[in-house]
């Protein structure tokens, strides 16, 4: 399978809260797929992290987030975490109800 890629520029024309959505997203396809114990799931767990990972270095470098970057290094270092040791359903539920719930 070949590595997941964002345009970046197409990225950058969404607003922040669309972005935000789309990292959801992801963090829920990988709650889904993490809640399952075959070796296909857990794939899908693994991809879902990848392009939650993808998105969110896209985000960092988007000028519209350089006031309020540092969460999103933050939430970079928890799916990279989430990447290595395998996932948590729980965890992954809750970053992803936590992004898009209104500030």
């Amino acid at each position: 399978m070949k590595p997941y890629s964002v345009d970046e520029q197409k990225w950058r024309a969404f607003p922040a809260n669309v972005q935000l959505k789309n990292i959801a997203a992801e963090f829920s396809r990988a709650a889904h797929a993490g809640a399952g114990m075959s070796k296909e799931q857990k794939e899908q767990e693994k991809g879902a992290y990848e392009r939650a990972i993808a998105l969110i270095d896209a985000t960092i470098a988007d000028p519209q987030w350089e006031k309020d970057g540092a969460i999103l290094y933050r939430l970079r270092d928890v799916a990279a975490s989430l990447y290595v040791r395998g996932g948590d359903s729980a965890v992954s539920r809750f970053i992803g109800a936590e992004l898009l719930r209104e500030k």
